[in-house]
């Protein structure tokens, strides 16, 4: 409920703002200053690392300053501080990258572009598409630190003892959930809640809801094909109860794991580690697969549900250092390698699944499949004002309708996404 409050807290203070689109606020930057301290604001997770590269780099002069990071609460607190010309900080980590769309309204143009201040190599370093949400109007505003690709997560001897085979489209998906449903009742194929829906399912399959590269314009259409197929999938499974409508973290969802009831799911990468793995914890039971294939085609495509990014301020009078210091935490292999999510720059995640290849959890090395998934982020997911709302509002459409019919549940959902966009200023294309 917090942060669902932040979030609210955030539109309002960005709401009674103009949203006449983004500046990068290059003209009224300040008198750049080698030798100026800078602060940066991080989530408790970036804290210790930032705090050791701050104090091997002293030549920065980097203050760390640990912020509440929930949905709303770095937007807020900016937008807030600009209109009363209170200090901002230089560099912030967005641990809910949303709300870079409110950071880049009028009046409160708080983001660098970053094109042109920051090596092109870096900038190609990182996983294909990953910077695709961080950049409007075809610049660059956010240094992405980690991705949250979705995989199947299956259980393989499972699999192997029901004489099933891993679905490659969603075709065979629901057909997977069809006869587990009628051959072994009460096993699931994971949820669909929320994020754990709209982020996974109907993002794989491109489904326009949040796809924007301006911050006042959006395209969205539900009535399109790639949302209303993912229907004809996920309403039969949800309708079989091998969909559940439960948050994966929900202890009502849990004992499915725990007791060895959960066949698979499509998740984020980092599902296995925190969320199978704690409640699964057997060794060489779990595989990964690539997100099935929409539409009959073998074009794999992974939505992603979660990640992080790095911000300079386009404020801040030492602008050099701030890059500096944005650029070494999101693609320092070192720092990156430790991290417990998956890294968006690619160097970075070639060590870190040194270690996830070597976990002998896993049934199978699942390193191939990770780093192929990290390069198929859907294009059609962008960084919006109204991502809390349209989560809401499908919880309260589709998942409140389950088993009932998903069309009509979905085109309530359609027309309150519309609306919901509308209210945070957004032009509406489809």
């Amino acid at each position: 409920m917090k942060s669902r409050n932040l979030a609210m807290l955030g539109i309002a203070a960005v709401g009674a703002i103009v949203l006449a689109g983004c500046s990068g606020a290059a003209s009224d930057a300040p008198e750049q200053d080698a030798d100026a301290s800078i602060t940066v604001w991080v989530d408790d997770t970036r804290t210790a690392p930032a705090e050791e590269y701050a104090a091997a780099h002293p030549e920065l002069k980097v203050k760390i300053e640990p912020v509440d990071n929930t949905q709303g609460a770095i937007s807020s607190r900016i937008a807030l501080a600009t209109k009363a010309g209170d200090d901002l900080p230089d560099v912030v980590f967005l641990s809910t990258p949303d709300e870079l769309s409110s950071l880049l309204a009028n009046p409160v143009n708080f983001p660098l572009g970053l094109d042109g201040d920051i090596d092109q190599g870096v900038l190609d370093g990182f996983a294909e598409g990953s910077t695709g949400a961080c950049t409007f109007g075809g610049t660059v505003y956010c240094l992405p630190n980690d991705i949250a690709q979705t995989v199947v997560y299956y259980n393989k001897p499972l699999f192997e003892q029901f004489g099933y085979t891993v679905p490659t489209t969603f075709d065979e998906w629901l057909a997977l959930g069809e006869k587990l449903a009628v051959e072994h009742p009460g096993y699931s194929l994971g949820t669909v809640n929320a994020r754990y829906g709209l982020d996974a399912y109907y993002a794989s399959s491109q489904c326009e809801l949040t796809d924007s590269d301006d911050p006042t314009t959006v395209t969205l259409d539900p009535t399109a094909e790639e949302c209303t197929r993912v229907n004809a999938v996920v309403g039969p499974l949800l309708a079989n109860g091998t969909l559940s409508t439960l948050d994966p973290f929900d202890p009502a969802f849990v004992p499915l794991v725990t007791d060895g009831k959960m066949l698979a799911t499509i998740s984020p990468s980092w599902m296995g580690e925190y969320g199978i793995k704690p409640n699964s914890p057997t060794e060489g039971q779990w595989a990964v697969a690539l997100t099935p294939s929409w539409g009959g085609t073998d074009e794999h495509v992974s939505g992603a549900v979660g990640g992080g990014v790095w911000v300079v301020s386009a404020k801040s009078a030492n602008q050099k250092a701030a890059i500096e210091f944005a650029t070494a935490l999101s693609t320092d292999p070192e720092i990156q390698s430790a991290a417990p999510t998956y890294p968006a720059d690619t160097a970075s995640a070639e060590k870190w699944l040194e270690k996830v290849s070597a976990d002998p959890w896993y049934a199978e090395d699942p390193s191939a499949v990770l780093s192929e998934a990290a390069g198929q982020l859907s294009p059609t997911q962008g960084y919006v004002r109204y991502n809390t709302q349209l989560l809401d509002n499908f919880n309260a459409t589709v998942i409140a309708d389950a088993g009932g019919d998903i069309d009509a549940a979905w085109a309530t959902f359609g027309e309150q996404a519309l609306a919901a966009a509308k209210a945070a200023g957004y032009t509406v294309n489809k």
